[in-house]
């Protein structure tokens, strides 16, 4: 019998503390005054890590056909890439009218 199997709720607690571990990280990073780029870089790949483990054990879809979880990726993507389209512009014409 595996430990699983002992205690149901055992990879939810698992996932829990990994993303409270990571979230710490993320939130140490900036008092370490890495270069910008290295930073923004950092904090997207660990937010991807995060989104992958919650996705994965918090919404079950680890346990999904493959197709569905590229349609959901697909649709996360999508959707970030629309919203960037629409925020960058708004954003570097705030940043210019801040900038003067």
């Amino acid at each position: 019998m595996s430990s699983s199997a002992e205690n149901p709720y055992r990879v939810y607690f698992v996932t829990w503390i990994a993303l409270l571990v990571i979230t710490v990280l993320m939130l140490g990073a900036e008092a370490l005054h890495l270069p910008r780029w290295f930073l923004v870089l950092f904090l997207v790949a660990f937010m991807f890590v995060k989104a992958a483990m919650i996705t994965g054990n918090f919404m079950h879809l680890k346990h999904e056909h493959p197709h569905l979880m590229l349609i959901v990726v697909v649709g996360i993507l999508l959707t970030s890439a629309i919203l960037l389209a629409y925020i960058t512009p708004e954003s570097a014409s705030v940043l210019q009218k801040t900038v003067r």
